[in-house]
């Protein structure tokens, strides 16, 4: 009997070590899911946005050459403007805007935040979406 505690004094401390280092662990996880998280969200945001400055540009229909032949054409230059616009009010961007005759297509970037992972030196990563918008004109019809 008393080897038996012999032994088991001898090993106090591995319980302590363990118990650190599961706890390392366990926080490291939620820190990448926190983050994770976070990163989504953020992306999902910015989405929002270049979906939105695509859609803008998408608006800018050349109304001369509607009302003269009835076909919807992009006025290129205000097409770009207004989604440049939309964009710069946004503020923090990195954006491409291209506008092609039949659609408006924006790329948009930025740095997301991060917050468990800037203990270990990661203060951001980058996140980008990418959107396209047709232009409409009016209303096309009424039906369901």
């Amino acid at each position: 009997m008393s080897d038996l505690v012999g032994r088991l004094h001898g090993e106090e401390g591995q319980v302590l070590v363990m118990v650190a280092l599961m706890m390392l662990g366990v926080v490291s996880v939620v820190g990448l899911v926190s983050d994770g998280g976070l990163i989504f969200a953020q992306r999902r945001d910015l989405q929002n946005v270049a979906d939105a400055a695509a859609a803008a540009g998408a608006m800018q229909v050349d109304e001369t050459a509607y009302r003269a032949t009835g076909e919807i054409v992009l006025n290129e230059q205000l097409a770009r403007d207004a989604a440049a616009i939309y964009l710069d009010a946004e503020g923090g961007l990195d954006y491409v805007v291209s506008v092609l005759p039949d659609r408006v297509e924006v790329l948009v970037s930025r740095q997301a935040s991060t917050g468990f992972l800037r203990v270990i030196g990661v203060q951001g990563i980058e996140v980008s979406a990418t959107a396209s918008a047709e232009p409409r004109y009016g209303v096309e019809s009424a039906g369901p």
